[in-house]
């Protein structure tokens, strides 16, 4: 299949998407993350090595790697490494190069097209520049075109907004190494510039991360300055604290403060960061970027009022003490997305197939003609804009826009209906009797909508030690595990009353999944003394346990792909996840995951598979095609479960000792909120609706409501004593709360 290809090679990040006929899609091309380092290294051969590898050999061989040298373009200084000079330009190929191989790999052909980005400000000399890192890449034989950032970070928006006519927008791009500010306007056919965009060359992510490099100096009474610079040992200590002071950083988005450890030779210690002080660091560099955008807005002649929003581009634009200066200064609302470190090379890619096919010099040549501006507005004449020169044409229509939209939608309902086929089809040929409503088709199911405050309905008791519920996957049946009991119980959800009690003489049941017809349920076996470790498989059809299969370590809980054929069970104690064939109950791989996996859970589609570690405050992401961990993201402390969101690109997870639930943009593996909620909250779960997701919080004897658009809590609905999960009937009528410590199940009406 064909595809085209948007690059965003920044500062300090490399990221790339690829647009397919029916998606746009972020590429992975970090080892442990979506993006690479913008690094070079200069083997002894002479060969040049780039991203995480580079990365990796900057702490024993400084002298043979560069870095943000993308700043340096237009310098005719060479570049210096392992004593050979190079020029950016040939840094830059080698990261390009680099990207359209691994991209090639991964897809199997190289990109029919390419599109680069640049910052909107440079002038001819850095363009032309530019315009020469393609061929120095092979790229000669391919398209490749060249957009400013800001007209691809409009053209992710306007692809995933819908923006009214005449609406103007202004783009605050405060990326790792360089700020731009551009003033957009929408019409019925394009996206243009107006005004001179404006730029601050050596502001960004790493200007931030000195300044707290420097704190950490200043709070230590100078020790770093004390250092031997020739000790190796003072090498690696420096490297190490500067990547710590960027992790510091990025914590400082969702946390309130960030414990930064020193390890210097011969003194260990650490340094306390606040938010606050942080703030103090970086407001007047700030301050700086909003009086950019402030004349930006002027040479526009747009008035703050007249701005329907201020859009937040680039990874620093994540710093909160940004959007409250911009909201304070401006009074307009700031739109930050999902994935703002990601949005230039998603736009990019998105406007692949939209540009004309040009060659690259038709886009680095002299900016386009002026045109028509509103009423009462001169236009800007061609050339008095500076360098950029007048307001440039985003070709990105919105009937082109409506289209992909469309295409879009068209393809995810064709996806849903051969799924929905398929099982049916399946359940139609098969010849097993059904005598339990487990498995009983399910009517079309009309989701309710789920309200901010659910209501608390009448309890249900269920035995001694319920630990965890799940429901069935038509709604029907409640299965509940009895730890200390030894048995599941069963409830009618339309009468909530117990139908059934199955013993389990294999030991424990601690968690239970459902098969996605139905038929199976997979019970995680343990005891506290570790001696037993099994997942048991309960047929709903005889409310009967048909096999046993023994696991390395206590099994947590375990979820079962959309397909029905694996079962992947979290290993909490070996740190590995277990993959299981369903049809024969073997395990046929193990996958080694970050310490204590506690739970497991898959995306709609059945390509992903999340794990909470316990132990290790992260979420592993797994690709199920090649059962390896993709991507790590860091969390709060001690996370428990995870839920993925039914519509969105969204995974939450609790964070028991933090008592947070942290959200994270699945299409960056990125963290976008991290909210409050009761003390020790184990279980978390969406509505079917994805309007709220419910947390059991173990301490507090309480459910916490999170609405998902605010990330607010909404309510906080008291339930019975040690809550421990969380079930949702599919069609969004109740919710089921296990209270261990009360021996019921409590009901919620989460529909009103």
């Amino acid at each position: 299949m064909s595809y085209s290809l948007g690059v965003d090679l920044g500062t300090t990040f490399v990221a790339a998407a690829i647009s397919h006929e029916t998606q746009v899609e972020m590429l992975t091309l970090g080892d442990h993350s979506v993006v690479m380092p913008a690094a070079v290294y200069l083997r002894d051969d002479g060969t040049l090595v780039t991203g995480d590898a580079a990365h990796r050999r900057a702490v024993s061989s400084p002298g043979r790697v560069d870095r943000e040298f993308k700043r340096r373009l237009g310098d005719p200084t060479p570049i210096m490494l392992g004593g050979e000079p190079f020029a950016v330009t040939d840094l830059m190929g080698a990261l390009l190069r680099d990207v359209v191989r691994k991209v090639g790999e991964t897809e199997g052909a190289p990109p029919e097209r390419v599109v680069l980005t640049h910052p909107a400000n440079w002038g001819r000399l850095r363009r032309g520049l530019f315009g020469e890192v393609p061929g120095i890449a092979g790229l000669s034989d391919t398209p490749t075109l060249t957009i400013t950032e800001p007209e691809a970070a409009a053209g992710h928006y306007a692809a995933t907004r819908e923006l009214a006519d005449g609406a103007v927008v202004a783009v605050y791009d405060l990326g790792g190494g360089t700020f731009d500010a551009t003033v957009l306007r929408n019409t019925a056919d394009q996206v243009e510039i107006l005004g001179t965009p404006e730029g601050i060359e050596r502001l960004g992510g790493v200007d931030f991360d000195e300044a707290i490099f420097n704190h950490v100096n200043y709070t230590s009474g100078g020790a770093l300055d004390e250092l031997d610079l020739r000790d190796p040992r003072t090498t690696v200590a420096l490297a190490r604290l500067r990547q710590d002071c960027v992790l510091a950083k990025e914590a400082l988005s969702v946390d309130t403060e960030a414990i930064i450890p020193v390890f210097l030779p011969g003194r260990l210690f650490d340094v306390r960061l606040t938010r606050a002080e942080f703030e103090d660091l970086v407001r007047a560099p700030i301050e700086s970027t909003i009086g950019a955008l402030t004349r930006t807005l002027r040479s526009a002649q747009v008035s703050p009022d007249e701005l329907s929003a201020v859009l937040l581009v680039g990874g620093s634009s994540r710093i909160p003490l940004v959007s409250h200066m911009i909201t304070g200064q401006l009074g307009r609302p700031t739109v930050i997305d999902t994935h703002p470190k990601y949005a230039v090379a998603l736009g990019a890619a998105t406007l692949a197939d939209l540009r004309p096919r040009q060659g690259v010099d038709a886009l680095v040549g002299p900016p386009s003609s002026p045109h028509n501006a509103p009423a009462g507005r001169p236009p800007v004449p061609a050339g008095a804009a500076g360098p950029v020169g007048a307001p440039s044409v985003l070709g990105f229509s919105r009937r082109v826009r409506v289209g992909l939209l469309s295409i879009l939608a068209l393809a995810a309902l064709a996806g849903s209906v051969a799924f929905v086929s398929v099982n049916q089809l399946r359940m139609g040929t098969t010849t097993v009797a059904v005598n339990t409503a487990a498995v009983a088709s399910p009517t079309e199911v009309e989701i309710r909508p789920s309200v901010p405050v659910p209501s608390l309905g009448s309890a249900i008791p269920v035995g001694a030690t319920p630990g965890f519920v799940a429901v069935s996957p038509n709604g029907r049946l409640a299965y509940i595990a009895n730890r200390d009991a030894g048995v599941i119980t069963v409830v009618d959800t339309s009468i909530n009353q117990v139908i059934a009690t199955v013993p389990v003489d294999a030991g424990p049941p601690r968690f239970l999944a459902f098969a996605p017809d139905g038929r199976r349920v997979y019970v995680s076996i343990f005891n506290e003394q570790r001696t037993i470790r099994a997942v048991g498989v309960l047929d709903s059809t005889t409310n009967k346990i048909v096999a046993t299969i023994p696991v390395r370590s206590r099994p947590f809980l375990a979820a079962v792909s959309p397909d029905g054929r694996w079962l992947y069970v979290p290993n909490h104690d070996s740190g590995t996840v277990s993959v299981i064939d369903t049809a024969n109950n073997t395990v046929a791989k193990e996958i080694k995951v970050a310490a204590n996996p506690h739970w497991v859970e898959f995306s709609p589609d059945g390509t992903r598979a999340y794990t909470a570690n316990h132990e290790s405050n992260l979420i592993s992401v797994l690709d199920t095609s090649t059962n390896s961990v993709i991507a790590q993201v860091r969390v709060q402390t001690s996370p428990h479960s995870v839920a993925v969101h039914p519509t969105r690109p969204l995974v939450a997870n609790v964070n028991y000792d933090a008592n947070s639930v942290t959200m994270i943009d699945t299409t960056s593996n990125q963290v976008v909120a991290t909210i409050g909620v009761g003390k020790n909250p184990q279980d978390i779960t969406w509505a079917p609706d994805g309007r709220f997701a419910y947390v059991a919080n173990v301490a507090d004897g309480t459910v916490s409501v999170i609405d998902a658009e605010s990330n607010k809590v909404t309510a906080t609905i008291p339930v019975g004593r040690s809550p421990t999960s969380v079930a949702v009937l599919p069609n969004g009528r109740d919710a089921y709360v296990t209270n261990l410590a009360s021996n019921t199940l409590s009901v919620l009406h989460i529909s009103g």
